[in-house]
């Protein structure tokens, strides 16, 4: 099966060397989603409401993170900001670290594999390149705004997702992943002394845009807020979402998904403010 989605992945891929590159600020390499329409959404009987109709939308060029938001680029994030004046009462609104798993208040929770040891937030040796976990809208939103990028909108992240294929239900085409193919979903994390049953960023081969791990490993935060109806009045060209609402938006599944969690039509509506061990991120920029 990981053999059948590669040899997929490998004729729907553009050669690496095609793909326009630039580094963000905090060092992660991000590639350019070309302008243009695609269709954005589901169609039939067996998908979600908040999916349809299928719809035609036109987005202007840009620049998405290659790998979701790493411990290690977090642990720089929260250095720099932290150390800046937010004060833990913040990182605390943000994020679930393990040093937290010593408190009374969130001795069961699931952290991300950042420890905060001689004065700094440390990824753990060995998860530095995992991607960072437990994480609130709140901390996604910060994070991209010190790198100088943004969170993407919901539609961005469909037709990154997407990859330049047209009706078809995962990054790599309508294939549905088994537990052996290579894409993280469908796992059990019941002890939290252990680390998330996730898989280091880039763990899969890219999808046709040159961006990993778009299905599975952690869902994503997405700017918009959620409204269930929304597509029946989106309009054409770069949406941005309700303008008020109490859900942000949620795309890609994680690896406690279900197979069909992952595809890349499906929404999810999260608190803001939640720290599930399933939500991670990654940052857009505008295309000069």
């Amino acid at each position: 099966m990981v053999f059948f989605l590669a040899i997929i992945l490998l004729f729907t891929c553009p050669s690496y060397s095609a793909i326009t590159k630039i580094s963000g600020k905090d060092g992660i390499e991000m590639v350019l989603v070309p302008e243009g329409p695609f269709y954005m959404g589901s169609e039939g009987e067996n998908f979600p409401e908040d999916e349809k109709p299928r719809h035609e939308v036109y987005i202007k060029a840009f620049y998405m993170d290659r790998y979701e938001v790493t411990n290690r680029s977090f642990s720089e994030f929260l250095n720099r900001v932290i150390a800046g004046g937010e004060g833990e009462k913040k990182r605390r609104e943000w994020v679930v670290i393990r040093n937290d798993l010593d408190t009374t208040e969130r001795a069961n929770w699931f952290p991300t594999e950042i420890e905060f040891r001689e004065g700094k937030y440390l990824p753990i040796r060995g998860y530095e390149d995992s991607p960072v976990i437990t994480v609130s809208w709140y901390a996604a939103e910060a994070y991209c705004k010190w790198a100088g990028e943004r969170l993407p909108t919901e539609a961005e992240w469909e037709k990154a997702a997407r990859g330049g294929l047209r009706y078809r239900d995962f990054p790599w085409g309508n294939q549905v992943p088994t537990l052996e193919s290579g894409v993280v979903f469908g796992r059990v994390w019941n002890d939290n002394t252990m680390p998330a049953p996730v898989n280091r960023v880039g763990n899969y081969p890219p999808n046709g845009y040159g961006i990993y791990d778009m299905a599975g490993n952690v869902q994503e935060w997405c700017a918009d807020w959620y409204m269930p109806d929304y597509y029946k009045s989106s309009p054409y060209r770069n949406p941005t979402g309700p303008v008020k609402g109490i859900l942000k938006v949620m795309r890609g599944g994680s690896w406690l998904s279900v197979p069909g969690g992952l595809r890349v039509g499906a929404r999810y509506a999260v608190k803001p403010s939640a720290l599930f061990n399933t939500n991670g991120f990654r940052c857009v920029k505008e295309a000069e």
